[in-house]
């Protein structure tokens, strides 16, 4: 049996929580006996979540510390229990409370993401994790970027494996070349922060405006930087062009990725926040929409520069918008980067070709 102890798990929204479900999922469908530890939610859509899966989810809620030690206990006398070959969790704050004693003789292995080890060098924190993955037998990066991060922290158990996705509803294996449009639109999913580089698209947006007369760009998410992203806008005078969306449905969502021309996320550092892989990159790659990435962080595992998008200095307006004409006005070009981006989605991301490596690293 394979546990897992996490604090991400659907319905809560997030792209750790679509990965490490889509991890449970796989995992059971290639006929692995899966139990789930993981935090409390809203009741409702959790009751839809669990009863849609075949294996048990035992959620946990209540005030944070008295809900963390209560999962903890109870993820302990099931592994006294036996018959557990491998735990996963989460994070490292998942493995924390673990004993040693409680996880022997069980493959542990730990998720890293990225952001979470930008960490003040001699820190109390810093401590915390060194010790934590200490008991990890492996802890998975989800780009060489992020394995790079991981490293101090866990000498000699780090090991690169890129994460698997969900197919998006609508997203199939076929693909048809598109013509170019008179309007094209440009499309943004993400949670709305500076680093995501929603700001430069919007300042190289009037140059594309006049080059492609009803060009839309539609941003999708919610966030604290909305405020200043529509005052940008107004400023710029480019508000008949550019459309915010907060929350939207999985099938809404379908739907912006597949009228999409060019997915655009120009990611970007601040302070200790980075993008450690970008898993939109690769739900857009389902539909055969190329991306334009931030070259910071882990973006060159999910996207490949000039194979399957572009990678641009996101801190580069004029090289942000030549990019984007340039695809724009390319029309071969385009299908040609949409064609491999699915390719590559369906051959080594859908999770049904990627729960092979994870499972290969569990269980040998």
């Amino acid at each position: 049996m394979i546990l897992f102890d996490t604090q991400n798990f659907l319905p809560d929204v997030g792209g750790t929580q679509l990965y490490v479900t889509g991890l449970a999922d796989a995992l059971a469908a290639r006929g692995h006996a899966i139990e789930v530890f993981c935090d409390a939610t809203s009741a409702e859509a959790a009751a839809r979540v669990d009863a849609a899966r075949t294996y048990p989810i035992r959620r946990f809620g209540g005030p944070r510390p008295w809900m963390r030690w209560r999962k903890a206990r109870a993820v302990t006398a099931r592994l006294a229990e036996g018959d557990v070959k491998a735990v996963v969790t989460d994070t490292w704050k998942s493995l924390s409370p673990l004993s040693e004693s409680a996880i022997e003789g069980v493959r542990v292995l730990c998720l890293g993401h990225g952001n979470e080890f930008l960490q003040v060098p001699g820190s109390a924190k810093e401590r915390r994790m060194i010790a934590s993955l200490a008991k990890a037998n492996i802890v998975a990066a989800n780009s060489k970027f992020t394995a790079g991060l991981i490293e101090p922290f866990a000498k000699g158990k780090v090991k690169v494996l890129l994460p698997g996705v969900i197919p998006p509803v609508g997203a199939s294996r076929e693909f048809a070349a598109r013509e170019p449009r008179q309007s094209p639109k440009l499309l943004t999913i993400a949670r709305l922060e500076p680093r995501k580089g929603i700001d430069m698209v919007l300042r190289a947006l009037p140059s594309l405006c006049e080059a492609h007369p009803g060009l839309i760009f539609d941003v999708v998410g919610k966030g604290a930087d909305r405020a200043r992203l529509e005052k940008l806008v107004q400023e710029l005078g480019i508000a008949a062009s550019v459309r915010f969306h907060a929350y939207v449905s999985d099938n809404e969502k379908a739907n912006f990725l597949k009228n999409a021309d060019i997915f655009l996320l120009p990611n970007r550092r601040e302070g200790h926040s980075v993008e450690g892989f970008g898993i939109v990159f690769q739900e857009a790659a389902a539909f055969g929409v190329p991306s334009i990435a931030g070259a910071d962080g882990g973006t060159g595992d999910a996207v490949i520069a000039g194979e399957t998008g572009l990678i641009v200095d996101s801190e580069d307006e004029t090289v942000l918008r030549e990019a984007t004409l340039k695809l724009l006005a390319d029309n071969s070009l385009r299908n040609r980067l949409a064609a491999a981006a699915r390719q590559r989605f369906w051959n080594e991301f859908a999770w049904d070709a990627a729960v092979t490596r994870f499972e290969k690293a569990l269980l040998g």
